[in-house]
C-alpha cells in the first residue's frame, strides 16, 4: 500500500525531477582553491549549488538549513532520532574528451549526461523528492529524515567534519554514492605525496624541461605530457614503435622542443584496472631516453622502476588482500615537474583487516633510497558495519521487495561519507552490473534508473523512520 502511494509520487514528479538534475548540473560545483574565504570555504560555484539546493527543500515546504556554506541539511518528519541520508554537490573537474558538454545536462537515448549526474547531484536529487513523496503523502513517522549535503567529498570531507562540530549526528542511515545493493565496507584511503629538489642545471644535449599529468588524485590520469628540449623526435618515434606505444604515446614539435604526450582511459582511483594510467605510460616511456640532469632522470628511473605499470603494489612491496573487501589498489593520479622540482601525488585503497601503518611503513621503505620527500597528504581509516545490524536488514528488505535481486552485502574501495558517521552504509544509485561510470567522462545517468532509485529511496527512507 505505502509502496503503491510512494510510486506514484515520483512518477507524478519525474518531470520536475529531470527539468532540476539539468539545472543542477548547469552549476559547474568544482572546487576552486583559489577563490575560497569565509563566505565561499570551496569556492564561488560550490556554493551557488549548496544555496540552489537548499532553495529548492525550502520551495518545497521542507525545513532547510545552511550550515555555514560548509554543508547543510533538508529535512522531514518529527521526533527526537533522526536518521540520515549523506550525499554531496561537489564535482570533480570535467576532464576532456567528452561527446557533449559536460555542465549542460543533455538527454539522449534515454541517458541524462553531465559531471554529478550520477556522483552525486543525480542521487540528491532523488532523496530529495523520496522526501517530499513522503512528507506529501503525510505518511505517519516516529523520526526524522534529513538529506545532509555535503560540498567537499571530493577533496577531503572537511565539509562533513565541520557538519558533525555543529550539528547533530544521524542514528543510522546511508549515502547514495556508490553501488547497489548495500556497500558494508569500505577500504582505507591513504593518500601520499613525493617531492624532489633538482639542483643541477641544463646541460648540453637533451633536456627535460618539464612533465605534467593528471587532474586530481582520486582519478586515473587520461592524459600526460613532457617536454624535451635537443632531442631528436625521429629516434623518439623509432622507440614508440619499438615498445608497441602507437596510438598511446604521440609526438608534436613546439618551439620548446619535443612534447610527448600519452593518453590513457580515466577511471576512478578505486578501480584503476578499469582504465589505463597516461603517467605511467609516460614514466616508464621517459626510462628509455637519454636527457639532462641525472638527478631527475635518476629519480624518474627509480620510481617507474617501483610503479611499472602496477596497479596492486606488488614491486613496491605493499600488495596484500582479505575476502571482505578485496586487493589493495594504488593510482598515480598527479605529476608535475620542472627542471628544479618534481611532484608525483598517489591514491591508495587498502583492504579493512589491513594496518594502514604497515602500508605507510613498507612505503617509507621501498621509497628510501630516492632521497625524495615522503609526505603523508590523507589517511581515512577503513569502514566496517556488522552485517546483522537492524537498519541493515530494513534496507535489504526494501531493496529485494522492489528489485526480486538478493540484497548482498558488499565492499568498495572508494571512499564516501560513511566512514565519519557510525551506523551508515552506501546504498546506490548504481545498480549490480552497470559500468562505473563517476569520475569519467561522458557521465550519465539512465532517465528509468533515476525514476526507479527515487522510488527506492523513498520506500527505504520510510521503513527507517516510519
Amino acid at each position: 500500500m505505502v509502496e503503491g502511494i510512494l510510486n506514484l509520487k515520483i512518477d507524478e514528479y519525474f518531470d520536475d525531477i529531470i527539468k532540476n538534475l539539468q539545472e543542477f548540473i548547469n552549476i559547474p560545483s568544482v572546487l576552486d582553491e583559489e577563490k575560497t574565504d569565509e563566505s565561499f570555504p570551496f569556492g564561488p560555484k560550490i556554493d551557488e549549488a549548496l544555496r540552489w539546493i537548499l532553495k529548492k527543500g525550502n520551495e518545497m515546504g521542507l525545513k532547510s538549513k545552511n550550515v555555514d556554506s560548509y554543508a547543510g541539511y533538508i529535512e522531514i518528519g518529527n521526533g527526537p532520532e533522526m536518521v540520515g541520508i549523506l550525499g554531496h554537490i561537489d564535482v570533480v573537474p570535467a576532464g576532456a574528451g567528452w561527446s557533449v558538454d559536460p555542465f549542460e545536462g543533455q538527454i539522449k537515448e534515454g541517458k541524462l549526461y553531465g559531471r554529478g549526474s550520477v556522483d552525486d547531484k543525480g542521487p540528491i536529487m532523488a532523496v530529495l523528492y523520496a522526501l517530499k513523496a513522503i512528507e506529501d503523502s503525510r505518511l505517519p513517522v516516529s523520526k526524522r529524515a534529513r538529506l545532509i549535503i555535503g560540498t567537499d567529498e571530493e577533496t577531503g570531507a572537511r565539509c562533513i567534519k565541520y557538519y558533525l562540530e555543529k550539528e547533530e549526528p544521524p542514528i543510522c542511515g546511508f549515502s547514495p554514492d556508490a553501488e547497489f545493493p548495500i556497500i558494508h565496507a569500505e577500504k582505507g584511503i591513504l593518500r601520499f605525496e613525493l617531492t624532489k629538489s633538482f639542483d643541477e642545471g641544463p646541460r648540453p644535449g637533451a633536456n627535460l624541461k618539464r612533465i605534467r599529468g593528471g587532474t586530481r588524485v582520486n582519478v586515473v590520469p587520461d592524459y600526460a605530457e613532457a617536454v624535451i628540449e635537443g632531442v631528436d623526435d625521429e629516434k623518439i618515434e623509432s622507440k614508440i614503435r619499438e615498445q608497441g606505444l602507437a596510438g598511446k604515446i604521440y609526438i608534436e614539435k613546439s618551439l620548446e622542443g619535443v612534447i610527448l604526450k600519452a593518453k590513457g582511459i580515466s577511471a576512478h582511483a578505486s578501480y584503476p584496472g578499469d582504465g589505463e594510467n597516461a603517467i605511467q605510460i609516460l614514466l616508464n616511456f621517459l626510462t628509455l631516453i637519454d636527457f639532462g640532469g641525472k638527478e631527475a632522470k635518476t629519480f624518474i628511473d627509480a620510481v617507474a622502476g617501483k610503479l611499472k605499470m602496477e596497479s596492486d603494489g606488488k614491486t613496491l612491496g605493499i600488495s596484500c588482500s582479505d575476502d571482505i573487501s578485496g586487493a589493495l589498489t594504488i593510482n598515480l593520479g598527479v605529476v608535475d615537474f620542472d627542471e628544479k622540482r618534481g611532484s608525483l601525488k598517489f591514491d591508495i585503497r587498502y583492504p579493512v583487516t589491513v594496518d594502514g601503518n604497515d602500508i605507510i611503513a613498507n612505503l617509507k621503505k621501498a621509497f628510501d633510497d630516492l632521497g625524495a620527500e615522503f609526505l603523508i597528504n590523507q589517511h581515512k581509516l577503513p569502514l566496517y558495519v556488522e552485517p546483522e545490524t537492524e537498519f541493515i536488514k530494513k534496507l535489504q528488505g526494501v531493496y529485494k521487495e522492489m528489485t526480486g535481486d538478493e540484497p548482498k552485502l558488499l565492499s568498495i574501495g572508494g571512499g564516501t561519507y560513511c566512514r565519519y558517521i557510525k551506523n551508515t552504509v552506501s546504498f546506490g544509485p548504481v545498480f549490480p552490473g552497470q559500468k562505473e561510470l563517476a569520475h569519467q567522462k561522458d557521465e550519465y545517468i539512465a532517465l528509468e534508473d533515476l525514476r526507479k532509485i527515487g522510488k527506492i529511496y523513498a520506500q527505504a527512507i520510510y521503513e527507517l523512520i516510519k
